[in-house]
């Protein structure tokens, strides 16, 4: 094989589990599980490069969520308000480590990491450069981004507000609204990021 030329791919489709060989696509491109029709790949470097800009947001959103209250609760004359850190920190103090471990966790560091690698791999592919730690980067993001909760846990916020709204007077707080933004810009740029075209575009700044 010459060097700089990408060979095709084995796929395995994420809804049938059809092992589909793709080939190297071009722009508009997109390649279908000959079985079910999900697609396998849009095959659009641009639409991958796309992702900086979702990153960029998602990076200045995410700070800007723990400056802020999250939310206040106020019943009988009496008020409080928590944001993101003190939200873990209350469940530390009454015990619960393990719990707030997890919130600490998936919605604060596992987060801030998956960010981390997006801004890497988007920066690498529009500076078309092999940037040091683009593998593990890419590695990473692609394995445990199905564990950053935060979309999960704005749902969960919403859930819950409905539930004591009847309770106490609720304040929604300034950091709420960068927090679901960050979720937004953060899923934006995760759909950016096709797999197969990440990892194609990796072999060829190898070489």
């Amino acid at each position: 094989m010459p060097p700089g030329e990408i060979k095709n791919t084995k796929v395995a489709c994420v809804e049938c589990d059809l092992l589909v060989d793709v080939p190297p696509l071009e722009v508009r491109q997109r390649s279908l599980c000959p079985r079910c029709g999900h697609v396998l790949s849009y095959g659009n470097l641009e639409r991958a490069r796309h992702a900086l800009p979702y990153g960029i947001c998602a990076a200045v959103m995410l700070p800007l969520s723990l400056l802020f209250p999250f939310m206040s609760f106020a019943r009988s004359g009496i008020e409080n308000e928590v944001n993101l850190v003190q939200t873990a920190w209350t469940l530390y103090l009454d015990g619960s480590v393990f719990l707030s471990g997890l919130i600490f966790s998936f919605i604060i560091t596992l987060p801030a990491c998956v960010v981390a690698a997006i801004l890497l791999i988007s920066f690498a592919l529009n500076l078309n450069r092999n940037l040091p730690l683009l593998r593990p980067a890419a590695r990473f993001i692609f394995s445990v981004s199905n564990w950053s909760m935060v979309e999960v846990f704005i749902i969960g916020v919403l859930v819950s507000l409905v539930k004591i709204a009847h309770m106490a007077s609720v304040e929604l707080g300034l950091s709420l609204w960068t927090y679901l933004a960050f979720a937004i810009f953060t899923v934006a740029a995760l759909a950016k990021l096709d797999k197969l075209v990440v990892w194609q575009q990796m072999e060829k700044l190898a070489t």
